[in-house]
């Protein structure tokens, strides 16, 4: 994520060595305000004590930050102090000393506020300075509204603003007011910079080292410039603890803070960009490897890089390499790898994927070795067709067929979890089973009858004999179709050469009724059911 330029401010000092050792609660280490001004931050801690007997106000250093001010531009110069917490509770106070006063004779105050936002009864607890107010001090406690009369600054003048917080808890915003902040700020401009991008790098353990010094030239190509590089925004701040070197993160996200001085004016900004540590390649992170036990034998070979493919998700495959492992720890170490063949009964392997020139950058994905038994299906028992000629249906009765998919005359499917098929033509069809897993598919034959539950043999044309659909292609291999009637009378045995039953026993027509037939298959198939004769 992007963050934008944080503060315009600067270290008065003529080396960083010096204000380095002096903190922003002393007037020897003031925060000078640049640019537009805008400020934010908190005042914690007191420094030395510089403010007794110094001022009008009643009061001294609780909770203190130092400003320093250096006038461009003449005009009447305010501001609005306003804390990030609106508790009433929250009380901040400010001191002006000048113009052109020291750290060393700061003199006595031309400006100070202590009054107290709760003991005085107001409705919020900003303080500062504006054009309408008349009095230039005010405080403590109940009295006074938190402002006074606003500066009128000439360039080159320059004032130090202590802010102090004797009360409560909140960070603060700092806004610059006055006619001298029309059109620009009253400030000397910092340096030119930048935003700077994350450095991300990859490490699957969390920890690697980072060049933070190669976004200079991203930050600041300005002249007459100096760049640090420090952990804390505060350090950036008080210009102490500059990094050295490579920056070791253990994070996954850490944002380091660049503090750009322009060399001429003193002034700085400060930028922060992110180190970035990511675990590693977006791989597979589960990955269940079905085998086949195809003869029985409790035990099958894997291929490993069968799977390569699908462990990379696709990520190209030439810009990484993957090693398979039998453990977690022998994975993350490189430690005991394993060949590309391995015979298993079922076990879980690791494999580890890295980038092909950065052996850090890698993740890890857990492989489950599944051995998978073929179907074995002692009784495959197929249920008697539907009286239907235009849409037979097979019934599989397999016992525990929920472990099975389905598919008729076609070995690559479509393959149907249901036992029951529709719609099926006569004849001889191929039921292919195999189990969910793909594992294995066996076949067999199935003899499908199908046939009319009617027929009227009176010449017409029309349903003058009845036979059994696609006997035509079952006689090889079948005995006789034999017709009865209700008192088990054999009347007829149909061969393959005829076109079937006319109605008739020994030349005579036989009345309308209900008839019988069985179909006995060399497969160990039976079929029998009944139709009608109607004149």
């Amino acid at each position: 994520m992007r963050k934008n330029l944080i503060l315009y401010i600067f270290l008065l000092g003529t080396t960083l060595t010096f204000w380095a050792q002096s903190g922003i609660n002393d007037c020897a280490g003031a925060i000078k305000v640049c640019g537009d001004g805008a400020l934010s931050t908190n005042a914690n801690g007191v420094g030395v004590q510089e403010l007794s007997g110094s001022n009008s106000c009643s009061s001294q250093e609780n909770n203190s930050i130092w400003l320093e001010i250096e006038i461009t531009k003449s005009g009447t110069l305010g501001f609005d102090l306003i804390p990030t917490r609106s508790d009433i509770k929250v009380d901040y106070d400010f001191f002006i000393y000048g113009p052109n006063a020291t750290c060393g004779n700061l003199n006595f105050a031309i400006r100070c506020s202590t009054t107290n936002p709760r003991a005085a009864g107001l409705a919020n607890n900003h303080t500062g300075m504006r054009e309408e107010e008349v009095d230039t001090s005010e405080g403590p406690g109940e009295l006074g509204n938190s402002y006074v009369k606003s500066l009128d600054v000439l360039p080159g003048e320059t004032y130090f603003i202590v802010i102090d917080r004797p009360e409560g808890s909140s960070p603060f915003n700092l806004n610059w007011t006055g006619n001298s902040t029309v059109g620009s700020f009253p400030f000397p401009d910092g340096p030119e910079v930048n935003s700077a991008a994350d450095i991300e790098k990859c490490n699957a353990n969390g920890i690697t080292d980072f060049d933070v010094f190669s976004t200079q030239q991203e930050i600041n190509s300005q002249n007459q410039t100096s760049i640090s590089y420090h952990e804390e925004l505060a350090n950036a701040i008080d210009n102490s603890n500059p990094i050295m070197g490579l920056y070791t993160s253990s994070t996954p996200r850490k944002t380091i803070y660049a503090r750009v001085v322009n060399d001429i004016t003193g002034c700085y900004k400060i930028v922060d960009f992110d180190l970035i540590i990511n675990d590693g390649p977006i791989i597979t992170p589960t990955y269940n490897y079905n085998l086949c036990d195809i003869d029985f034998s409790g035990k099958e070979t894997a291929s490993l890089s069968t799977i390569d493919n699908e462990i990379l998700n696709g990520l190209a495959a030439n810009a990484y390499v993957i090693g398979y492992y039998n453990d977690l720890t022998s994975a993350q170490n490189k430690t005991n790898p394993l060949p590309n063949n391995i015979t298993t009964s079922g076990e879980e392997i690791f494999a580890r994927v890295e980038e092909l020139n950065n052996e850090q950058c890698y993740n890890i994905s857990e492989i489950r070795l599944i051995l998978n038994t073929p179907p074995q299906i002692e009784d495959l028992n197929i249920g008697q067709a539907e009286v239907n000629a235009n849409s037979n249906t097979i019934t599989l009765n397999l016992g525990a067929s929920e472990a099975y998919e389905f598919a008729l005359n076609n070995i690559d499917g479509p393959y149907q979890t249901s036992n029951v098929f529709q719609n099926v033509a006569s004849g001889f069809v191929t039921l292919y089973i195999r189990d969910e897993q793909q594992c294995a598919i066996i076949s067999t034959s199935i003899a499908v009858l199908g046939y009319d539950n009617f027929f009227t043999p009176n010449n017409d044309g029309v349903h003058d004999f009845w036979n059994v659909k696609g006997i035509d292609k079952l006689m090889e291999g079948t005995d006789y179709i034999s017709i009865f009637d209700r008192y088990g009378k054999l009347l007829k045995q149909l061969s393959s050469a005829e076109n079937g039953w006319d109605g008739t026993f020994n030349g005579h027509s036989l009345p309308a009724d209900d008839y019988w037939f069985q179909a006995s298959l060399r497969n160990g198939q039976e079929f029998s059911g009944h139709f009608s004769l109607i004149r």
